[in-house]
């Protein structure tokens, strides 16, 4: 499918800087459309939605806040630290949303897998598909969603 206009300049705002020190795509050198694209195409073959990935990070965070920084365990499986920071961040997709500055790690007690996301990821995932470009700081591999949380 071919890229937006709208979508180039999202795209634009979404590099080191505008909206984030770190920007949203990484090395990555694709054009939006074509990231968004591939991993819908990833999830699907993965037999999931974005909606279910989403619910499942957003379980996390919801728990992880109960601990007020501290860990807590969750589903006898897990421990989930979510660390708050002042302010929030806004999607880069002009959506009006904002997400408050939490960053959430999960770590699978039998295996030692850690999985590392924030508030804005679980909100890109959800209303957009989104989890960052290849190379980003924060990006979220679907596949190691559903092999950690799942």
């Amino acid at each position: 499918m071919k890229q937006t206009p709208e979508l180039h300049a999202i795209q634009e705002n979404m590099r080191s800087g505008s909206l984030a020190a770190f920007g949203f795509l990484g090395s990555d050198t694709r054009q939006l459309m074509d990231i968004l694209e591939a991993d819908d195409a990833l999830v699907t073959q993965l037999g999931t939605t974005h909606g279910d990935i989403a619910g499942r990070l957003q379980f996390f965070y919801t728990e992880g806040r109960k601990g007020l920084g501290q860990a807590v365990e969750v589903e006898r499986r897990y421990d989930v630290v979510a660390e708050e920071h002042k302010g929030g961040i806004p999607c880069p997709f002009r959506d009006n949303h904002t997400a408050p500055k939490v960053m959430v790690s999960v770590t699978d007690q039998k295996t030692g897998q850690r999985l590392s996301f924030s508030a804005l990821n679980i909100h890109m995932i959800q209303a957009h598909g989104f989890y960052e470009g290849h190379g980003a700081k924060f990006r979220i591999e679907p596949a190691t969603v559903m092999r950690i949380l799942f």
